[in-house]
């Protein structure tokens, strides 16, 4: 995942999330560092996927970095038209609306829900056993049925 800012944030969140409930976990790297090789952690060759979120200039250019290294780009943005949605094979929207504030809090909210979602689809894709797949999925759905 790359990010800047409040978006760097919900990704170091997400990433715990991963590594607690459906490991691994990947990478999270500060977009505006990420292009430079000695900043970079991730391996050589193809990676799997690559995720920005947010929308600033460093996070698409990030995400043009990862063009051709990734096999998919899946990136989580407020607005749906903007160039990093339209440069992804996927964009999962966050619907926050117009952040007014300087505090980006009802933004980090939102991604904090998209990025939790994702991580539990994560984890019922990599278990074997039903049963094992309920219980994460009671992991967000417990309490609704309360």
């Amino acid at each position: 995942m790359v990010a800047c800012g409040t978006a760097f944030y919900a990704c170091l969140t997400a990433k715990y999330w991963f590594e607690q409930i459906a490991p691994p976990a990947g990478e999270v790297d500060v977009a505006s560092e990420f292009r430079y090789p000695a900043n970079r952690r991730f391996p050589t060759g193809r990676w799997p996927c690559c995720q920005p979120v947010g929308r600033n200039a460093d996070t698409l250019a990030a995400l043009r970095y990862c063009a051709g290294k990734a096999d998919s780009i899946a990136s989580v943005v407020n607005v749906t038209e903007s160039s990093i949605a339209r440069e992804s094979n996927l964009a999962l929207p966050i619907h926050a609306g117009v952040e007014v504030g300087v505090a980006s809090t009802k933004a980090f909210t939102c991604q904090l829900t998209v990025l939790f979602l994702m991580v539990l689809k994560a984890a019922v894709d990599r278990v074997q056993s039903p049963r094992k797949s309920r219980q994460i999925t009671s992991l967000a759905c417990g309490p609704c049925r309360r």
